[in-house]
C-alpha cells in the first residue's frame, strides 16, 4: 500500500509551510519533504531559518512593565522645569521644586529630569585653593604618646596638656580622633598561602585511594550512578573500578574484597571521605579483621585525596563524555576497556610517561590464599544478645520482625554481615534479614517505604571453623 502524499492543494500555503518545517525538525530528509509539499529545498531551508528566528523572538523574555511610565510629566511642565535647572546649575532638586511656579514635581521626577538631559549639578562652593594646615608631625607624635600613657584622660585634658608640653595649639576633635585610631582594631595580615604536601608511598599497595565518583546522571533510569574507584598510590593504577546505582558500607568492602583478590594483595592502608558508604562499624571491623588501617580525610580537605579527585576528571573527559546518552549497562560495560587502557596504554607524567601497569608489577609479594578465600567472613561483628519471645516477634527498625516460632524462648545472637542481620545459634547462622542494611537507610531518609512486617529466612551455615 502507497502512502498518499503530504501535499493538498485546498491547504494554505502558510499552513504547508508550516508543516513542511515541522517535518524536518522530527527528522524527516529534505528530499523527501520537498517532494511531499512541493517546496524547493532553498525555499525550505529558508522557511526553516524564519521559523527558527520567529522560535526564539516568541520566547524570549519581554518586559512585562508598560514601555511609557503613565504619570510622566507634560512635556510643557518638563521643559519648565529643564529652563529653571539650565539657569540655576547650582540649585538642588528641593530649591528648584521652591521656585517652581505651578503645579509642583517630585523630587525624584526633578533628579531624572536633570539626568535625562545631562545636567550637572554645580556645588556652590568653589573648589579649595591650597590644602587645609596639618599638625607637625612633632605634635602628633607627642599626642600619641600622652594618649597611649594616660588613656584615662578625656579629650579637652589632652589637649590642654599637649598644649602646655609641646607648645602647640591642638583641637579635642583631633585628640578623639587619635584615641578612635589607638582604639581601632588592628587588621590582622593576610594568611600566607598554603603550602601543599606532596607524598608518595615508595612500594605497590602500601597505600589505596578509594571513592565515588558522582556526576553520571542516567539517560535511562533517570537516576546518578556512582562510579568506585580504589587507586593504588605508588602507581596511580586503578585496582578496581565499578559502576553502582545505590552503594553503601557494603559496596564499598565487596569493592576491597574483589581489587584483593584480583591483586593478590592486601593494602597496608585504604584512604576514603568522611561519607556514609566509607563510615560505620562493619567497615571498622573488616579493616582491623583483614589488618588494614583505615584512614579518613579532614573535613572540607579534599586535597587528601587529590591523586584521585585528579583522575576523577581525566574519567569525565576520556570516558563519560565519549559516551552520549549516559545509559546504565553500555557504560559499565564499557568500563573495564577504559580502566585496562588506563592501566596497561595510557602514560602518567608523575610517572615519566610510563603506564601505571610498570610499577604494579613491582609488587612480588602475594598474600595468603586462605586469608583471601576468608575475606568475607572478616566482615562481621556482633551486635549484642537477645532472648526470642514465645510469639517468634521481635521489634527492629520500628517494626515488627518475624524470626520464626522455631526460635522462641531461645537465646541467640545477632550479627551485621555482607548478606545482611544474621541470627546465629550455637555456632551456626538459624535466620537471616538479607536487606537489613538497605531497611536502616530506610528509616533516616524514606521511612513511610518500609514495610510494616519484617522476615527473617531460615538460613544454615555454620561460622566455626
Amino acid at each position: 500500500m502507497v502512502d498518499e502524499p503530504a501535499y493538498d492543494s485546498s491547504v494554505p500555503k502558510e499552513e504547508r509551510r508550516v508543516q513542511a518545517v515541522l517535518a524536518l525538525w522530527r527528522g524527516e530528509s529534505a528530499r523527501h519533504v520537498s517532494q511531499d509539499y512541493h517546496i524547493s529545498r532553498s525555499d525550505l531551508y529558508k522557511f526553516q531559518r524564519r521559523a527558527r528566528y520567529a522560535l526564539r523572538q516568541a520566547l524570549a523574555d519581554q518586559c512585562r512593565g508598560p514601555r511609557r511610565a503613565a504619570n510622566r510629566l507634560a512635556a510643557a511642565r518638563e521643559q519648565a522645569v529643564l529652563a529653571l535647572c539650565q539657569r540655576h546649575p547650582t540649585w538642588s532638586a528641593a530649591a528648584v521644586q521652591r521656585h517652581y511656579e505651578g503645579e509642583v514635581p517630585s523630587l525624584r521626577t526633578i533628579q531624572r529630569i536633570r539626568r535625562r538631559h545631562g545636567l550637572v549639578h554645580l556645588p556652590k562652593r568653589a573648589p579649595a585653593t591650597h590644602a587645609a594646615p596639618r599638625l607637625p608631625m612633632e605634635t602628633t607624635q607627642r599626642a600619641m604618646a600622652i594618649l597611649q600613657a594616660k588613656p584615662y584622660l578625656g579629650a579637652e585634658r589632652t589637649a590642654w596638656e599637649v598644649q602646655n608640653t609641646a607648645h602647640q595649639p591642638i583641637s579635642p576633635s583631633t585628640i578623639t580622633r587619635l584615641k578612635r585610631k589607638l582604639q581601632a582594631v588592628p587588621v590582622p595580615p593576610p594568611l600566607p598561602p598554603p603550602r601543599w604536601r606532596f607524598y608518595e608511598r615508595h612500594h605497590p599497595h602500601s597505600l589505596w585511594h578509594g571513592d565515588f565518583l558522582e556526576k553520571v546522571t542516567l539517560s535511562d533510569l533517570d537516576q546518578t550512578a556512582y562510579q568506585l574507584t580504589l587507586l593504588d598510590d605508588y602507581s596511580r593504577g586503578y585496582v578496581f573500578c565499578d559502576l553502582c546505582l545505590n552503594p553503601d558500607a557494603r559496596t564499598t568492602i565487596r569493592g576491597l574484597i574483589t581489587a584483593m583478590r584480583q591483586w593478590q594483595a592486601i593494602p597496608m592502608a585504604v584512604v576514603f571521605d568522611n561519607g556514609s558508604p566509607f563510615t560505620g562499624r562493619l567497615l571498622t571491623v573488616f579493616c582491623q579483621h583483614v589488618g588494614i588501617r583505615l584512614i579518613h580525610t579532614a573535613l572540607h580537605h579534599p586535597q587528601t585525596n587529590g591523586k584521585l579527585e585528579r583522575a576523577f576528571r581525566d574519567d569525565m573527559r576520556d570516558f563519560y563524555q565519549q559516551h552520549t546518552p549516559w545509559l546504565f549497562a553500555p557504560l559499565r560495560h564499557d568500563l573495564p576497556s577504559y580502566v585496562y587502557y588506563r592501566n596497561y596504554v595510557r602514560g602518567h607524567r608523575a610517572l615519566d610517561g610510563q603506564p601505571a601497569i610498570t610499577r604494579l608489577r613491582e609488587h612480588t609479594r602475594m598474600a595468603d590464599a586462605d586469608v583471601l578465600a576468608r575475606l568475607e567472613s572478616s566482615a562481621a561483628y556482633e551486635m549484642g544478645h537477645k532472648v526470642i519471645p514465645a510469639t517468634g516477634r521481635i521489634r527492629l527498625l520500628g517494626r515488627e520482625a518475624h524470626v520464626g516460632a522455631a526460635l522462641a524462648n531461645v537465646d541467640v545472637v545477632f550479627w551485621e554481615s555482607l548478606e545482611g542481620l544474621e541470627v546465629r545459634h550455637n555456632g551456626q547462622c538459624v535466620a537471616l534479614l538479607r536487606d537489613y542494611r538497605t531497611f536502616r537507610q530506610m528509616t533516616v531518609y524514606r521511612e513511610q517505604q518500609l514495610p510494616p512486617v519484617l522476615y527473617f529466612e531460615p538460613y544454615e551455615r555454620s561460622i566455626c571453623p
